[in-house]
């Protein structure tokens, strides 16, 4: 048992896991980290800014070195996935403590909206209308603006051109458009 124990930790010794830290220069370790520190403090700020960067920058120069310095292509896939698994743990650490701490209640993270329950901006409803007559205030050849009860509103002709002043029936509603039909 004490031989296999020896031969297993051997083996491990030799490996390109063990021989990524163990081999690894002190600047190489150095830019890694601070990369990965300044893309903590990045995600502590609203916007990508040059802590972001910055850190991105370091984090792949650290990973860059480590090859030069000796690496094999299975250095550079342990080094890439640590530093993806470290950004994903930072980013679900954080997106836990914002959301359960004081910071999300400020302006930065505030999503209500202006307006009242219920209500939507910029969508009138306009289904109201089908069968109503009014006045076409404009030509519409096809597109045009047409008065319902002293409502104007963008209408579009069925049939192509209708006249300014001719009488005009709403024959369709979809969504925001009001298909038209002359009288």
């Amino acid at each position: 048992m004490y031989l296999l124990t020896n031969l297993l930790l051997e083996e491990f010794a030799d490996s390109s896991f063990a021989r990524l830290f163990t081999d690894m220069n002190g600047w190489t370790a150095a830019l890694f980290i601070i990369g990965l520190v300044l893309c903590v403090i990045e995600m502590c700020l609203p916007g990508f800014g040059g802590f972001g960067i910055s850190g991105v920058v370091l984090v792949v120069a650290g990973i860059v070195l480590r090859m030069i310095f000796g690496g094999d292509l299975l250095m550079l896939l342990y080094m890439v996935l640590i530093a993806l698994a470290l950004f994903i743990l930072m980013f679900w650490v954080f997106s836990k403590l914002i959301t359960k701490s004081r910071l999300s209640k400020t302006a930065l993270f505030h999503t209500d909206s202006s307006l009242p329950a219920g209500a939507t901006q910029g969508t009138k409803d306009y289904s109201a209308l089908v069968g109503a007559e009014g006045r076409a205030e404009t030509a519409l050849h096809p597109v045009g603006r047409a008065c319902f009860d002293g409502e104007t509103i963008d209408v579009v002709a069925r049939d192509g051109y209708i006249s300014q002043g001719a009488t005009v029936t709403v024959v369709q509603v979809e969504g925001q458009r009001v298909v038209v039909v002359e009288k």
